[in-house]
């Protein structure tokens, strides 16, 4: 497949073209060993080793090389692997070579690199890359013992992601619902089997020493759409985001700000937007969101609400909305009809009035305020040029 081609199987996946080529700039920028570690359960490899390869596969001629752990039982599925139209590899021989600590060659099926128990990952790692394969780690430990494995392995290779391919494809809570987004702070509730693997997770992120580790849990099948989409399909662990309310803005950089926001909108802010009196924002300390808030006779107004949209599906937004409702119990604010958040306001608002172009949102404004709030908002002049920004 030529590049175009590979870029549209991704697509077909994800569906979603914008999530996609952000989430892939992203992984591009990052050291190739840093990428993801993924592991893949004998279970997992059970019930979809096709899928896990296929994916595998599209990562590669993507250009990015996660490092992929496989327990000892695992390399039962190497024939899958390895398996060409013109040649099969034999299982004794892949178990043989692999028992003597040496590296397999890659196929025209998932061009890899296989090794056992390496004492030095890093090197492993740096060595596959070089070919321009993934490495495949068989380790001898399973069960339980998998997680300091996976543990060590993370903290030598400094991993940004570690991904557990699991057939639940996430962790459900004690209704049985799948989490989305869980801060390994949670003290939620979860399914008998999912609180086991959660401490795990807990355990692996504090021995790391890393505070920007994620782990997610997913399903082979859902690994792509995992990685390429804002929503993912499993579940995202990650330390709780460190949300910030200011009244003085002299604390903050006034440059990393307005970045935030015009990215976040694709417009550029109209001139004089930063003379205007704002009561408070609240904001990510890492700058990936914020809300600019302003005071009025009817209660709080929601100038700018911006996600940066990587942020947007680690669940920053609801960090800081939740955080914002605790200084503004009272709030309403202006959105476009096209908007794509729209929905999703009309689900966190009390009320709503749609006007033209605008949707008009509050919470909890009485209702003799709503039509002095409503002319209010009309009466708004816009905040970004019209035109859009050419981001190249």
């Amino acid at each position: 497949m030529n590049h175009q081609e590979i870029l549209l199987k991704l697509l077909e996946v994800t569906e979603n073209s914008k999530d996609s080529f952000q989430f892939l700039k992203l992984f591009r920028s990052l050291e190739p060993e840093k990428f993801a570690v993924i592991h893949a359960s004998s279970e997992t490899l059970t019930e979809s080793a096709e899928a896990f390869l296929y994916n595998l596969k599209l990562l590669q001629k993507l250009q990015l090389f996660p490092v992929v752990v496989l327990e000892k039982d695992g390399v039962s599925y190497a024939n899958l692997f390895y398996r060409s139209p013109s040649s099969k590899i034999s299982l004794e021989s892949i178990k043989d070579s692999l028992e003597e600590g040496q590296e397999l060659p890659g196929s025209r099926n998932l061009p890899a690199k296989w090794f056992r128990n390496p004492s030095q990952a890093f090197e492993s790692v740096l060595s596959s890359l070089k070919e321009k394969k993934i490495p495949v780690f068989v380790t001898d430990q399973g069960g339980s013992e998998i997680y300091p494995y996976l543990s060590n392995l993370c903290k030598e290779l400094r991993t940004k992601k570690l991904i557990l391919l699991t057939a639940r494809s996430g962790l459900h809570n004690s209704e049985d619902k799948k989490i989305s987004i869980l801060d390994f702070e949670s003290t939620e509730t979860l399914q008998k089997e999912d609180e086991v693997l959660f401490k795990e997770c807990k355990r692996i992120f504090e021995y790391t020493g890393d505070p920007n580790l994620q782990i997610a849990i997913t399903s082979a099948p859902g690994l792509l759409k995992e990685l390429f989409t804002i929503k993912g399909s499993g579940t995202l662990l990650r330390k709780k985001n460190k949300i910030e309310f200011h009244t003085d803005f002299q604390n903050i950089d006034p440059t990393r700000l307005n970045g935030l926001i015009e990215d976040s909108f694709g417009r550029g802010l109209k001139q004089g937007f930063w003379n205007k009196e704002f009561s408070g924002i609240v904001l990510e300390s890492e700058y990936k969101g914020c809300a600019l808030l302003q005071n009025t006779p009817w209660g709080t107004f929601l100038s700018k609400f911006a996600v940066n949209e990587i942020a947007r599906g680690e669940g920053v937004g609801r960090d800081i909305w939740d955080e914002m409702l605790k200084k503004a119990p009272v709030l309403f604010w202006r959105a476009r009809a096209e908007n794509t958040i729209s929905k999703w306001y009309a689900k966190e608002c009390s009320g709503l009035q749609k006007e033209g172009i605008w949707i008009y949102f509050w919470i909890g404004l009485q209702e003799k305020e709503i039509p002095s709030v409503c002319d209010f908002l009309r009466n708004l002049p816009e905040d970004l040029e019209s035109k859009q920004r050419n981001d190249s």
